[in-house]
C-alpha cells in the first residue's frame, strides 16, 4: 500500500470516528412544554407551562391512566414576561423546550392592554411556531390547563389541542391559530373573533365525579391590537352567519307560536354573506343576503311544503342577525366586522365614518337582512300540499 493510500484510510476513519449524535438527549431528558398561559396581575406577568408526562403515554397501547399520563403545571412571575419565563427556567431540573406547544392560553387581563407586548416577546423567542391554537379565557389558567379527557384518553386529544374535529362536526365556535392572528394584529381595521374557553362540566359524569373539561363558551372581539368584549351564547348566533370564515355544521331550531319546544330542526352547513354598505342620514347602513344550505334533522310539526319550512327557517335566522347585531352594538362590540368591509371596501366612507372615531359602531346599522335557506334532503319527507 503506497503512502498516498495509507493518507487516505486514515483520513476516511476520521470521518468515520465523527460521525454519530454524542450530543443527542433521550425524550425523557428534555421538558416539552405543550401549552403555555399568560396573565398580568398587580403589575406581574405570570407565564405557565405546561409539561405532560410522554414517556408514560408511549409505554400504553390503548388509553392512559390519570396517574400515568400526570399534567404538570409550571408557574413564572416577573415585570416582563420575559423575566416570568425565565423564572420557570429556575427549578425545571432539565433542558426545556417550546417548539412543541399546540395551545396558547391568555386571561382577560392581558387581551385587555397587554397583547402587544406578549406578542413582541414570545416570537422574540425564536423556538415557538406560528401554529399553536390561540384562546382567551376568564378562568382561572391553572384550571384550564389541568383538564381531564374522556374515557382516561391521552391529554393530548382533548379539544384545547385538536379543535377542528369537533368544530367539524358542531360549528359552535371558530377556533384560530396564532399566524391568523397575526395577520391582522396591526391592521388598522381587522376584527378577530379570538375563541374563548372554560373547564366547566355539566355534561359528562364518572360515577359521582363531574371530572374539568375543556369547552369553547364564547369569542373575544380582537380589533386594532385591543379587546373590545367577550360574546356568549345567543348573542353570538348571528356572528356565525356573518363573519365565521367556515361553518361545516350547526343547528338550528325553529320555533312556532312563542313555543319553548322547536316544531323544526335543520343542520345548517356552508352560510355565506355579501354585505353592502351605503351612507344614509349620519352613519351607514349595512344590507346583508345570506345564503345557507341544510337538512332536516327533526320536524315535530304538521306536513307542510318544504317551501314553507325554509321560510320559518329564514325568518328565524333573520332574527337571530339582526338580534345578535343589536346586542354587540350596545356594547360597542363590532362582532360582525363591518369597519374591516369598509376599509376593504369602501375606504373613502371608512376615512368618513371609522377613521379616528371613537366608537363607529354607534354610528351603524342593519338595513335589509335578505336570507335564502335550501333544504337539501325534503323529497325524502312527505307532505301536503
Amino acid at each position: 500500500m503506497t503512502r498516498w493510500m495509507v493518507k487516505v484510510s486514515l483520513f476516511i476513519s476520521c470521518f468515520i470516528l465523527l460521525t454519530g449524535c454524542w450530543d443527542s438527549k433521550e425524550v425523557q431528558s428534555i421538558n416539552f412544554i405543550t401549552a403555555i398561559g399568560i396573565d398580568y396581575v398587580d403589575n406581574q406577568y405570570i407565564a405557565y407551562a405546561q409539561l405532560i408526562d410522554f414517556s408514560s403515554i408511549a409505554k400504553q397501547d390503548g388509553p392512559t391512566s390519570r396517574e400515568a399520563s400526570d399534567i404538570w403545571i409550571g408557574r413564572g412571575e416577573g415585570s416582563s414576561l420575559s423575566m416570568a419565563i425565565d423564572d420557570l427556567y429556575q427549578t425545571s431540573q432539565q433542558q426545556t423546550l417550546w417548539t412543541h406547544v399546540k395551545a396558547i392560553v391568555l386571561s382577560q387581563n392581558v387581551l385587555n392592554g397587554r397583547l402587544e407586548d406578549v406578542f413582541n416577546t414570545l416570537l422574540h423567542s425564536g423556538q415557538l411556531r406560528y401554529t399553536p391554537w390561540l384562546y382567551g379565557t376568564d378562568r382561572k389558567i391553572t384550571d384550564v390547563l389541568s383538564p381531564s379527557a374522556l374515557l382516561n384518553q391521552s391529554a393530548q386529544t382533548i379539544e384545547l389541542f385538536e379543535p377542528v374535529k369537533l368544530y367539524k362536526q358542531h360549528s359552535s365556535y371558530e377556533p384560530i391559530r396564532l399566524h391568523k392572528l397575526l395577520d391582522g394584529f396591526r391592521e388598522p381595521a381587522s376584527v378577530i373573533l379570538l375563541p374563548s374557553i372554560t373547564n366547566q362540566n355539566q355534561t359528562w359524569f364518572n360515577g359521582e365525579k363531574t371530572p374539568s373539561l375543556i369547552r369553547m363558551d364564547g369569542f373575544y372581539v380582537i380589533s386594532n391590537g385591543k379587546n373590545q368584549g367577550r360574546v356568549t351564547g345567543k348573542d353570538a348566533d348571528g356572528t356565525r352567519f356573518v363573519n365565521y370564515d367556515h361553518v361545516y355544521q350547526y343547528p338550528l331550531y325553529v320555533y312556532r307560536n312563542g313555543s319553548k319546544t322547536p316544531d323544526l330542526t335543520l343542520r345548517l352547513n356552508n352560510p355565506k354573506t355579501s354585505i353592502k354598505a351605503r351612507k344614509e342620514g349620519n352613519g351607514v347602513t349595512f344590507d346583508l343576503v345570506t345564503t345557507v344550505k341544510s337538512a332536516i334533522i327533526e320536524d315535530n310539526s304538521p306536513p307542510r311544503s318544504p317551501h314553507i319550512m325554509e321560510k320559518e327557517a329564514e325568518k328565524q335566522i333573520e332574527s337571530e342577525i339582526r338580534d345578535s347585531f343589536e346586542k354587540s352594538k350596545s356594547r360597542k362590540i363590532d362582532s360582525y366586522g363591518f369597519v374591516e368591509h369598509l376599509y376593504r371596501h369602501d375606504l373613502p366612507l371608512w376615512r368618513q365614518e371609522v377613521y379616528k372615531r371613537a366608537n363607529p359602531v354607534e354610528r351603524f346599522k342593519l338595513g335589509k337582512v335578505e336570507v335564502h335557506v335550501k333544504i337539501l334532503n325534503a323529497s325524502t319527507y312527505k307532505y301536503n300540499k
